[in-house]
């Protein structure tokens, strides 16, 4: 066993853990010294609140060493507002975290769905299908919120090169120019693949395309080099490289020149190919032959790749041209109409219109209903992170509660005192719960400055992470209402803690308290 590979690893997080327990400590004992320089120059006026903070920071014992004098508070108080410090802080930058993943992925994931998508096509009550054309698209895009309605094809196929095939795949056949490519392949991949796609010659190689060599040999229809009929193959100086013109017109090669194909990142790395190679893509249900059903095969050159970030999509998907996929999959017309938003916050309102726009026969889908499975497990994750990390606040709650049940034990005659003196049940209680919401408070606050100061630092530095996550830095999205949570759960906490040590403090009687004394 490696010692020593298994103990530095320990003592980094050792000692990571260390310099945040000494930060939290010395932002909570900044917090407790401003609060007990506000009591020591008088600017309370009730004295409940008086009593509280001068229980909490008034006294130090006489004498005592230079902690005693630099945090006038007790270890109790001190550990729990350390404790809820600790949890706070880390609430805020694991939900911060999570929250930046979460709005990465789904951003991805909407960047390259349709917002609402009609699947056209689908039968309705009397037989009939719902036809698509420039009609319904035009329809559509004078739709409230809606920026762009499109056609497209989409199907399943099987893509295989020489080394490896890629099954289950998803082709999607998009109008070259139009507003899908624009929004779903422009932007994840190059200009030269998109244009590519569009005129599959530009994948080609030269010595496809005809071109001779400069030694002399000229390439045939099949690629091979033959040598010139009369000439002697003599050592000499290389001639002037000099450019062979281009071939008007590919004549017999026309044949070579098959419709371009996009494909994922992911996906050309597991079939091994590269700009300019050609694939082959298989549909199952393909044509009909004398032995029965067989599948259609055609052969397409790579035109380029795109990589949008996500995984899976990148490993299980393909772009074609419109005419092209309709070929293939052997459809008279596009089976899918992609409407896009201004405003993904007006989904279900522009589903509505959409529907009423389309009828009854044709489905109407949404990108939160397609992904629902996903973002509901991403909800339910973060709901879990919240729990398990709460128990850090609930931790410190326990301890604010140990804390103040020994405060009204060591305070029982001062608590006599004060009630010989006109203090009420009500006041007494009041004394206590907001000893209990002073101590809650100042570890949230410090919790809260820590947790917001660590997310800006993620954010402005740029925490780079491996290249598996498909990410280069550490996301970050601080949220308001998850802060506020955090917030009022720690609060809630620390009240909660207070209520019983309060209520026996109050139950307290004067005879009681002074019968020893």
């Amino acid at each position: 066993m490696d010692v020593q590979g298994f103990l530095v690893p320990v003592l980094e997080l050792a000692g990571v853990l260390a310099a945040a327990v000494l930060l939290v400590s010395g932002l909570v004992g900044a917090f407790v010294l401003a609060l007990r320089s506000g009591v020591g120059r008088g600017m309370l006026r009730s004295y409940r609140w008086l009593l509280a903070l001068r229980i909490l920071v008034g006294y130090r014992r006489e004498g005592g060493g230079v902690a005693a004098r630099l945090l006038p508070v007790s270890s109790q108080n001190f550990i729990a507002m350390v404790g809820t410090a600790i949890g706070v802080w880390a609430l805020i930058v694991v939900l911060s975290v999570m929250g930046g993943f979460e709005a990465d992925l789904k951003g991805k994931i909407v960047r390259q769905s349709p917002h609402v998508e009609v699947l056209a096509g689908a039968v309705g009550e009397g037989g009939s299908a719902e036809p698509v054309g420039p009609g319904v698209e035009e329809r559509l895009r004078a739709v409230r919120h809606v920026v762009a309605a499109e056609a497209y094809v989409v199907g399943e196929a099987m893509v295989t090169s020489s080394v490896n095939m890629g099954p289950g795949m998803t082709l999607v056949g998009v109008r070259p120019g139009g507003g899908l490519e624009e929004r779903w392949l422009a932007p994840v991949s190059d200009p030269i693949a998109v244009a590519s796609l569009h005129a599959p010659v530009l994948a080609m190689a030269d010595r496809e395309m005809g071109f001779s060599t400069r030694e002399g040999r000229a390439t045939g229809g099949g690629g091979s080099a033959e040598p010139i009929e009369g000439k002697a193959a003599v050592a000499e100086e290389p001639a002037e490289e000099v450019m062979p013109p281009l071939p008007a017109t590919l004549g017999d090669r026309r044949g070579r020149v098959v419709p371009g194909i996009v494909l994922g990142e992911e996906l050309a790395r597991s079939l091994s190919v590269a700009t300019g190679d050609t694939v082959r893509v298989v549909v199952p249900d393909g044509d009909v032959g004398p032995m029965g059903l067989r599948p259609r095969i055609r052969t397409f050159r790579v035109a380029g790749t795109f990589m949008s970030g996500l995984y899976e999509y990148d490993l299980r998907t393909a772009f074609l041209t419109l005419d092209a996929a309709e070929d293939l999959l052997q459809t008279d017309r596009p089976n899918r109409i992609g409407v896009l938003l201004d405003d993904v916050d007006h989904l279900d309102e522009a589903a509505a219109d959409v529907r009423a726009v389309v009828g009854p026969a044709a489905e109407v889908r949404t990108v939160a209903r397609t992904h629902r499975a996903l973002f509901s497990a991403l909800k339910v994750e973060k709901v879990a992170m919240f729990l398990v990390l709460g128990f850090v606040i609930l931790v410190a709650a326990f301890n604010i509660f140990g804390s103040l049940v020994l405060i009204t034990l060591e305070k029982t005659r001062d608590i006599a005192v004060i009630r010989c003196l006109g203090a009420t049940r009500r006041g007494v209680r009041a004394v206590f719960l907001i000893l209990g919401g002073v101590i809650g408070a100042v570890g949230t606050s410090a919790g809260l400055v820590l947790g917001l100061g660590a997310c800006g630092y993620i954010r402005w530095t740029g925490i780079r992470l491996p290249s598996e996550y498909y990410l280069r830095t550490l996301p970050v999205e601080v949220r308001a209402d998850e802060v506020a949570l955090v917030v009022l759960a720690a609060l809630g906490a620390a009240l909660v803690a207070t209520l019983y040590p309060a209520g026996m403090a109050a139950r307290l009687s004067p005879a009681d308290g002074l019968r020893n004394d």
